[in-house]
């Protein structure tokens, strides 16, 4: 009689067992379509910013449309961390039918350095982000003298170079830019600060007087509201500011 049961009760679980397998391979037979039907297919991914930032949602094409039940996710959040140095990265999301968003909130990056390659930098001085071999647009760049020959993410950069260029970068971002202008790069060189404005325009501070450069700055153009269209340098490490011609080339190399 034991025989018996035990006979009957394997066969009932090799039936279930069976049954279930088959189950599963018919719910597969079914989803597998329906997932990559037209309405499920992802085209793009979007990069949403916070209100706050007032940043347009950026969207980037997948080279082929992809079901999104097939989407790598963390795939597409290491794609974003690479293109989104000096920003973290919340979340991605998929959202039924066919978005797939991933979530972005600015980060403290100031600027980018140059080092051969180019390295986003935060104010405290950490290197955020792997090394790019193109500047990232609208990011200041850093040239600074003294860098360690190998940077990395989460290295930090010290030394007085590097603070004064941060402490220019927010004297000029304060006043929301040189009438208007913003800084594209800052050369550390000797005992100068070099600007070089998004229009080309260079300007010289000493590293010691940064304020009071700011000062004189603001003082030129409230006298010369065309100075930056007329100018070619201005050099603010004199009681007299010097101005330079546009017409002759600046002794300095970017």
């Amino acid at each position: 009689m034991k025989k018996k049961d035990g006979g009957r009760r394997g066969a009932i679980f090799s039936v279930s067992m069976v049954s279930g397998v088959g189950l599963f391979l018919g719910v597969q037979a079914v989803i597998r379509p329906i997932a990559a039907a037209p309405c499920f297919l992802v085209k793009e991914v979007e990069a949403v910013w916070p209100s706050f930032s007032q940043r347009p949602v950026d969207r980037f094409r997948l080279l082929h449309p992809t079901s999104i039940f097939s989407v790598n996710l963390s795939a597409v959040e290491q794609a974003m961390r690479q293109r989104y140095p000096h920003a973290e990265i919340e979340a991605v999301r998929r959202i039924l039918p066919h978005r797939i968003v991933a979530e972005l909130t600015p980060r403290h990056v100031v600027a980018q350095i140059h080092a051969g390659r180019y390295y986003a930098v935060a104010e405290s001085g950490e290197i955020v982000a792997s090394d790019h071999p193109a500047p990232w647009p609208h990011l200041p760049i850093l040239y600074l003298e003294g860098l360690p020959n190998l940077l990395r993410a989460g290295r930090m950069i010290r030394g007085e170079e590097f603070e004064r260029a941060c402490e220019l970068l927010g004297a000029v971002r304060r006043q929301r830019g040189v009438a208007g202008h913003q800084i594209g790069s800052i050369r550390s060189r000797r005992r100068e600060l070099v600007v070089f404005l998004d229009t080309g325009l260079e300007v010289r501070f000493s590293p010691e007087q940064i304020a009071s450069g700011m000062q004189q700055l603001r003082d030129l153009l409230t006298q010369k509201p065309l100075l930056l269209e007329q100018a070619g340098y201005i050099d603010l490490r004199f009681e007299d500011p010097v101005v330079g011609d546009r017409q002759k080339p600046s002794p300095l190399k970017r």
